[in-house]
């Protein structure tokens, strides 16, 4: 009997250390899951919605080969700019895309699209990664032949990095319509 007794103190106790192991590796995988992405974005709240703080100090929209720029305290210029900062909280990662110089153009002159440009850098706080030292935003909307999936741009005096993958710039076309057939 008291070597039964025994016996199932022992099987319990390897139960005890077989809990604290997945205890211990659950907590270190967690702490992994999490320190990471932190780190990262040096945001450790990370997880949750960000919200830009910067604002543009120009906001232009090319529509077949016209430009109309609009600056803080135009009524275009908070409805351009809540949609764009909208469709960026929506984002779900990168995408390796690239765009020539021409192509840019091509957007500018025939097609339609924002650009939003800075004085000073703007951090991005994205899901996965913060994105800092962007002076410009891109965002096409309709250019001929492109086929790409949704896509915004960003850099400093030129577009560099591969550009940030959203589900829809449906907010910003609306936003582009409602401006351009005002005009």
């Amino acid at each position: 009997m008291a070597q039964l007794t025994t016996a199932r103190r022992r099987s319990r106790d390897r139960g005890y250390n077989l809990l604290g192991m997945l205890f211990a590796l659950g907590l270190t995988f967690g702490a992994i899951l999490y320190g990471i992405p932190a780190a990262a974005s040096g945001n450790p709240l990370f997880f949750l919605p960000g919200a830009i703080n910067q604002e543009p100090v120009q906001v232009i929209v090319y529509h077949e080969g016209q430009q109309l720029a609009y600056f803080p305290g135009d009524a275009e210029y908070e409805q351009l700019v809540d949609s764009v900062y909208e469709v960026i909280g929506d984002q779900n990662g990168f995408i390796s895309l690239g765009w020539s110089a021409s192509r840019f153009s091509q957007a500018r002159n025939e097609g339609s699209a924002v650009e939003m440009i800075y004085d000073e850098p703007v951090r991005l706080p994205l899901n996965r990664v913060d994105i800092a030292d962007v002076y410009r935003l891109f965002v096409p909307l309709d250019v001929f032949g492109t086929g790409n999936p949704e896509v915004i741009f960003r850099g400093g005096d030129s577009y560099w990095g591969d550009p940030i993958r959203v589900p829809s710039l449906d907010p910003v076309r609306a936003v582009v319509d409602e401006i351009v057939s005002t005009q």
